[in-house]
Order: structure tokens, then sequence, then C-alpha cells
């Protein structure tokens, strides 16, 4: 019993950090501390949601393996801290985050289950829906969803730690460079491939002549963070998917918000649906040329 409950606690801070990639318990707590840090509200919408995914999966007899890499709870808990983000909370938002969080686990097993691969899809998805119908009158008030920053004076550094905290809905520079720690610690390259995806994102977005606000406070960079992080690796042609996703993700980006979308992590899972064939030849090469060497 003690060691179940011990691997549920893991999984929920895995949990955490897998929101950017990363099944690390530490890399989960500082997730859960930078939040905390910014908004009370959004870190207990958070655990809350990451622990309806996790027992919704629990209850679904789901890859307990893939439960215990907390593969389960980033899509809820993003989709938590983002009702509370854009709605004032009342009743009727949390009934949609109990719900909706065990909605995003269904549709995460099912694409698990399938071998497909929907990064954030399942919170995109929930969160559209759920934006909608709380918009109905009388169910729920909507905040201002301005992403804060707690710095006016911007530069390339401060404006790394925005987009970083960015992926998370946190707008504080504090929790960025935490989030970025928490990358880290758990994968060095990752997080250096995420800044310098910040950096070609920002300099698209300057020259796209984009509001220099939202440039500055990282609304244009979170995704690139994101690409850089899930495209990171030690060959040279790992930089360049990376390169070719971000550029993707960011002009994405433009379109949704000129257009009025409510872009959450989009660019970023259409930047990798646009790759995934492009890593499929490059396994299928890598694996054609290893077998022809082995046999001459």
């Amino acid at each position: 019993m003690k060691n179940n409950i011990l691997a549920f606690v893991k999984a929920v801070f895995k949990g955490f950090g897998q929101i950017m990639l990363q099944g690390n318990i530490w890399t989960g707590v500082l997730f859960i501390g930078a939040i905390i840090y910014d908004s009370a509200l959004m870190g207990f919408a958070g655990i809350l949601a990451n622990l309806v995914g996790e027992i919704t999966a629990k209850l679904m007899k789901f890859d307990e393996d893939h439960i215990n890499d907390g593969l389960f709870g980033f899509n809820a808990t993003l989709y938590g801290i983002a009702l509370v983000f854009y709605f004032q909370a009342n009743i009727w938002v949390w009934a949609a985050l109990i719900i909706g969080s065990a909605l995003t686990t269904i549709l995460m097993g099912f694409a698990l289950k399938k071998n497909i691969p929907v990064f954030t899809f399942p919170f995109i998805m929930i969160t559209w829906i759920a934006l909608y119908v709380l918009s109905i009158p009388e169910l729920a008030l909507r905040t201002v969803p301005e992403h804060f920053v707690d710095i006016q004076e911007m530069d390339d550094f401060l404006i790394e730690g925005h987009a970083f905290g960015q992926v998370i809905f946190q707008g504080s520079l504090v929790a960025g460079l935490i989030f970025f720690i928490g990358v880290f610690i758990s994968k060095p390259i990752a997080a250096l491939y995420a800044s310098a995806a910040v950096i070609i994102s920002v300099y698209i977005s300057h020259h796209g002549h984009e509001s220099t606000d939202m440039t500055n406070n990282g609304i244009f960079s979170f995704n690139a963070v994101l690409c850089g992080i899930a495209l990171s690796g030690q060959r040279v042609r790992d930089g360049i998917y990376v390169l070719i996703a971000v550029i993707i993700a960011t002009y994405f980006d433009h379109f949704l918000i000129h257009n009025g979308w409510t872009t959450l992590t989009f660019p970023f899972v259409v930047a990798m649906w646009a790759m995934e064939p492009v890593k499929r030849l490059d396994n299928w090469l890598v694996a054609k040329f290893s077998a022809t060497a082995e046999t001459s």
C-alpha cells in the first residue's frame, strides 16, 4: 500500500514535469513551486486536475508504466491551470475542471494505445470546448487574460525567462527561470535548445513587425520553447529540425493570433505533426544504411 501511494505521488510530480516533456520528479517539484509562487489558485487547480487525471487513468486501467511516467497528468494539469487563468473560479469552473481533466486523460489513453503522437492536443481540444461552454452567460465570468510581466524594461535575457513561464500561463520572470532550471537539471541540452528556439522566434516576430509587448512577454515564444525541448538531441540534424519546427510554430502562432484564435500550444503541436514524417524518414534511412553497412 505504501509503495502504491509513493508511486502515485511520484507520478503526480512527473505529470507536472511532462508539461515540458521531462519525466523527472524534481523537475515537477520545481514546476509546482514556481506555479504556486505566481498564483496559489493556479497551483491548486493544477494539482487538482493532475490528481483527477491520474485517478482517471487508474480507473480506466491504462498502462501502469505510462501512469508512473506522468503521461496522464500533464494535459490535465495544463487544462486545470488554463481554466482558472481564463475564468473567475466558481462551481461551474470547478465542475468543468474535474470533467475536462478526466476527458483529457481518456483522450491521452486512446492516443497512447494507438501510438498517435498527440502531445498537448487533448489539453488544447478540451480547453477550446470549455472556453466556449463556460462563456455562456451566467456560467462563468471571464478574467482579463493578460499575460502579466513583472519587469517593464525588457532585454533578451528577460524574454527568455518569460517565454519559459508562458508555457504554463505564468508571467513572472522568477517562475520562468525556475522552469528553465527544472528542464536543465533533467536534460541540459533540451534547456539550451529551448533557449536558442526563443531567440529564433523573437527574431521572426521582430522581423514580422509583431507587437513588441507580446514579443517581449514571451507570447510568441513559448511554443518555440516546447519545439526546442521536443526535438533537442546530440546530432547536427536535430538542430536543423528545431529550426524548422520553430519557424513553423512561430509563423502559425502569428496567423492564429491575427485571426482571433486562442492559440494555447497548438502551434507547437502542428509543428511537431509537420516534423513527424521527417523524423520517420530519418529513422528509416538510418536503419537502412546501418543494415547495409553491417552486411557489406
